[in-house]
């Protein structure tokens, strides 16, 4: 199953990539909600930025997590709403004057995960 397909629509549309979930700050901690409310294990996130042009890559955007497998979903879901967080706003503390804009990737085990219908 592709990573965007157990988004609700109105979150996938918001994914600057057509594959994986690629969201904004605010858009991003609601994917982790939403992971914890449907039990699907959450491995992880990195950084990728968007350039005013519409380039998207990972440039000077946070490393983000090492794997979160192993952990409970509820401590993968801590930990990526604890880092998002300070990522972000390191990121727009040390990038004041950029253009770009921080996404994003969350990284979820979407297999044999059953969101709706």
């Amino acid at each position: 199953m592709q990573q965007l397909q157990i988004l609700p629509p109105d979150l996938a549309r918001r994914s600057i990539s057509r594959k994986e979930i690629v969201l904004p700050l605010e858009a991003a901690l609601a994917v982790v909600d939403w992971c914890v409310i449907n039990q699907i294990p959450i491995l992880g996130w990195e950084g990728w930025m968007q350039s005013a042009d519409g380039r998207v890559g990972h440039g000077n955007a946070p490393q983000g997590t090492a794997s979160l497998e192993g952990l409970s979903l509820q401590d993968a879901a801590d930990i990526c709403r604890r880092t998002i967080g300070a990522a972000a706003l390191e990121w727009t503390e040390t990038y004041p004057e950029t253009t770009d804009r921080l996404h994003f990737c969350i990284t979820v085990d979407a297999t044999g995960t059953n969101t709706g219908p």
